[in-house]
């Protein structure tokens, strides 16, 4: 693989904003679909494109992977349950087995998870990513010594200060 990141959902509702009985069907707020947009459109600015996105089949995931798509229309799209129900261990496996091909890979999921793995492949301490926030990665030879090559923590939306 020649480009990793690892994005987290935009913000989302509490399931009593929601009216929802589920974490797993918790909504994007209409600020996480614009913080979203905005990610997403940095990381087209700053030259990456995915050939692929996966993301975690929970409502705020999967929509935030559909908005995504709306800007890299290319992209393949597929759902991971790794990305949602853990452990750590499944969402490794499946980075690593992108991890020795070509594809540029956008994994959207959640907190803590995703911080942690993407400090697993850099060899260091987890990151604490922020809703729509991402750690965009060029993998190395092993995991253990990908490059950072973005940390991007979006501006908390207006309504939210």
């Amino acid at each position: 693989m020649t480009e990793l990141v690892f994005m987290r959902h935009g913000h989302a509702l509490s399931r009593t904003e929601a009216g929802v009985n589920s974490d797993s069907e918790r909504p994007l707020s209409a600020a996480g679909e614009k913080e979203v947009l905005e990610a997403a459109l940095h990381l087209s600015g700053s030259g990456f494109a995915p050939d692929l996105i996966i993301s975690s089949p929970f409502r705020r995931a999967d929509r935030t992977a559909q908005i995504a798509a709306g800007v890299f229309p290319s992209a393949a799209r597929q759902t991971a349950p790794a990305l949602s129900d853990g452990p750590p261990q499944a969402l490794v496996d499946l980075v690593q087995q992108f991890y020795e091909g070509k594809d540029r890979v956008l994994i959207v999921g959640h907190q803590p998870l995703l911080g942690g793995i993407a400090g697993y492949f850099l060899g260091q301490e987890g990151f604490d990513l922020f809703p729509a926030g991402f750690v965009h990665l060029k993998p190395g030879k092993n995991p253990g010594t990908a490059v950072l090559a973005e940390f991007y923590a979006p501006p908390p939306p207006k309504d939210l200060r």
